[in-house]
Formats: structure tokens, C-alpha cells, sequence
């Protein structure tokens, strides 16, 4: 078991549920009435698998924006959670297609931040719909990032048959997309009615257990690293 808590960074829109699915599955507590995240909040909680204890820091953000409307508080939750978190809870509305969007693009920019050391974060680029997402290659898509895409509010699917079947057929297009570009799954939850959460963090845990294993091995380096600095600086007498 690692001694540092593995930290879980959720992202999404604005009005997604990220705070709510938090709260629901952390302390049984849904409010219908909806208050925007603007500062991040801390979590500390633990995970227990049947085999091993997680320790785990969950932090819930507020919708990052772009660079010219970012304030420095933002800005440095947005670098801390970019560099410093092991797993990633990217929260979409399943009913509002230009969410999955705001996650596809924060997808690529984490992959630009660790892999290829690029800092222009948030170019304007065209946003794309749905088809050009299915039928394009993510080009960042060969870097692995521990991610798990979480589809909220499936209870506000609309029951209409002629709006329900356009949603459903999008949702599985999203799966798809999901799987083959960010080679991740795709949870479909309801935060309202603590609908698949359990199933949603029964895969976090699945994937905490490689995450762990990760952590332990950058904090033996690090411990190296700072033994080696130390050992230059000393000198025997």
C-alpha cells in the first residue's frame, strides 16, 4: 500500500454533476438545487477492494476556461490537477453533446501537457461534432492516461421515443469513440438516483490498483533522486 494518497482529479462543464456524484456516493447526499463550482474542493476518503486499502484524494473542479478568462486560482488547480493527478473522472451530461466536447478537448490538452511538453494551452480550435469525432483519429490517443468517462443525468433522457432513440444512438457512438481514442470505458450514471455509481468506483478501484503501483514506483525514484542530490553535497572529513 502506497503511503500518499493517489489523487483523483474530476473535470468537466459546467452543470455536468461532478460535485453532485462526489457527494452522492461519498456522503449519500443529493441537492436538487444547482450552485456552480468556482474554487476546487478536497476530498479525503479511502477505497477498500476486498484485497487492498486506497488511499485517495478526490478533487472536485470548477469548468476550466480558456487561458484569457482564467484567473490564477484556476490557473493553478487547472496545472496542479494536469501534472499532479494519477486518475481522471471525465464527466459529461449524456444529454448535451457539447459536454463530451469540452472533455475531448481537456483530454488533449493533458495528453499535449505530459506527453509533449507543449504549454499553449487551449488553442481555439473549431469545435466538432459528433460525426467527425466518430470517423477522426485522436492523434494524442497512443499516450496512455489513466481516464474514466463518466455519461451523467441518463435519468433525463427523454422518454419521447422520436428524442430518446437520437440520444441513445449518440451515447453509443460516444462508447465507441471513448474506447477506441481514449482506450477507456464509458459509465452511464445517475447521480439523482445513485444510479451506477458503485459500478462507477468499483472501475475506479480496478484501475487504482495499476495506479498504485505507479505512484509507489515515482515516489522510490524521487526518494533516489534526493539521496543522490544529498550524497553530492556531503563531503567526508
Amino acid at each position: 500500500m502506497c503511503d500518499r494518497p493517489i489523487q483523483i482529479a474530476v473535470i468537466g462543464d459546467k452543470a455536468v454533476g461532478k460535485t453532485s456524484i462526489i457527494r452522492q456516493w461519498l456522503y449519500n447526499d443529493y441537492s436538487s438545487s444547482h450552485s456552480t463550482t468556482r474554487l476546487a474542493t478536497y476530498h479525503f476518503t479511502s477505497l477498500f477492494n476486498g484485497q487492498r486499502l486506497f488511499h485517495i484524494r478526490i478533487i472536485d473542479t470548477p469548468r476550466f476556461d480558456d487561458t484569457n478568462n482564467t484567473d490564477p486560482q484556476q490557473e493553478w488547480v487547472r496545472m496542479y490537477c494536469f501534472r499532479r493527478a494519477h486518475l481522471f473522472l471525465l464527466v459529461f451530461d449524456i444529454n448535451r453533446e457539447e459536454t463530451f466536447s469540452y472533455i475531448k478537448n481537456i483530454y488533449r490538452e493533458i495528453i499535449r501537457f505530459r506527453y509533449n511538453n507543449n504549454n499553449n494551452f487551449y488553442s481555439q480550435q473549431p469545435t466538432e461534432n459528433l460525426a467527425d469525432m466518430i470517423n477522426g483519429d485522436d492523434d494524442q490517443s497512443a499516450s496512455h492516461l489513466p481516464v474514466i468517462v463518466v455519461a451523467n443525468k441518463v435519468d433525463f433522457i427523454s422518454t419521447d421515443v422520436r428524442f430518446a432513440n437520437i440520444t441513445l444512438t449518440n451515447s453509443r457512438d460516444i462508447q465507441q469513440y471513448v474506447k477506441k481514442n481514449f482506450k477507456s470505458n464509458t459509465i452511464l450514471c445517475s447521480a439523482k438516483y445513485h444510479w451506477h455509481l458503485v459500478l462507477l468506483f468499483r472501475e475506479v478501484c480496478r484501475m487504482l490498483e495499476t495506479v498504485e503501483d505507479t505512484v509507489a514506483k515515482q515516489a522510490a525514484q524521487q526518494a533516489r533522486r534526493r539521496l543522490q542530490q544529498h550524497g553530492k553535497h556531503c563531503h567526508v572529513m
